[in-house]
């Protein structure tokens, strides 16, 4: 099936879910920003954690500590707190994948197993590629199958700066990543054309259109930015936007979003 129930929440094809990324470097920082997300016109807040261990000094040494990992949890329990009914991600992206830390495999697995452990997560987003770049299939499978036996489900992620892959190529890779036993599959790539743009477009929709998903597609970079609109017409659950400041080229503002989605999709009912 395409869609998903999280909390009293359905994920489907049609107008995305906005999800807004949280980016604090520290702990007061991140609440504060988590209690503007709540009165933004969004649905899901998503922690990017990789801000605030990118802002550590000796990160290694740091991650070596009981207390750091101490500390994750309390912050994650503070946002769970505020974000309410609406569901949370937590996220640690690779620079190497657009985010602002580099972590090892063994690093990534201890934070994402004491997420998962705490149940203060909906969702954990794990990126497809490791830090060698190449895929660790069984690895991946045995993350998954963690992370759903304490109950939560996983975004599988995929980011291709450099360009974006010929719609059949998409088609594969989110077939194999949803042979992973992911629950949203996400592939975000730049488009440098318009062609780029509606290749996503076209992947997306029969990814849909064959039951395939949930889904979240979206190209970035300036041409990119009407398929982070449209593309829940063409199957997509969730698209991105910027409360305090951008994670992702091409990114708009929330109240941006907001005026696109209307547009596109007409308006909804003021919650």
């Amino acid at each position: 099936m395409n869609t998903l129930k999280v909390k009293d929440m359905v994920l489907q094809p049609g107008r995305p879910k906005v999800v807004v990324p949280i980016i604090g470097t520290d702990p007061e920082g991140i609440v504060k920003e988590c209690e503007e997300a709540k009165k933004l016109p969004c649905d899901i807040i998503e922690w990017r954690a990789d801000y605030y261990l990118a802002a550590m000094d000796n990160i290694d040494e740091k991650l070596k500590s009981k207390d750091t990992y101490l500390e994750l949890v309390k912050i994650l329990d503070d946002i769970n707190y505020i974000a309410e009914s609406m569901p949370v991600i937590f996220t640690v992206r690779r620079k190497a994948q657009g985010g602002q830390v580099e972590t090892t495999k063994e690093q990534n697995e201890s934070i994402f197993s004491l997420v998962a452990e705490s149940g203060l997560a909906d969702f954990i987003d794990i990126e497809f590629f490791d830090e060698n770049d190449t895929v660790d299939e069984p690895r991946l499978r045995e993350k998954i199958d963690e992370i759903h036996s304490c109950g939560a489900r996983v975004i599988l992620s995929y980011h291709d700066f450099k360009g974006m892959p010929k719609p059949e190529e998409l088609i594969n890779l989110v077939k194999y990543m949803y042979s992973l036993n992911a629950d949203i599959c996400k592939v975000a790539a730049m488009a440098y054309s318009k062609e780029d743009a509606e290749n996503l477009l076209k992947a997306s929709a029969f990814l849909s259109k064959n039951n395939i998903g949930p889904i979240a597609m979206m190209a970035m970079g300036e041409l990119g930015k009407p398929t982070r609109v449209a593309a829940g017409r063409y199957g997509s659950c969730i698209t991105f936007a910027a409360g305090s400041g951008q994670s992702a080229p091409g990114q708009p503002d929330v109240y941006t979003m907001k005026e696109w989605l209307d547009s596109y999709y007409g308006k909804e009912e003021e919650r």
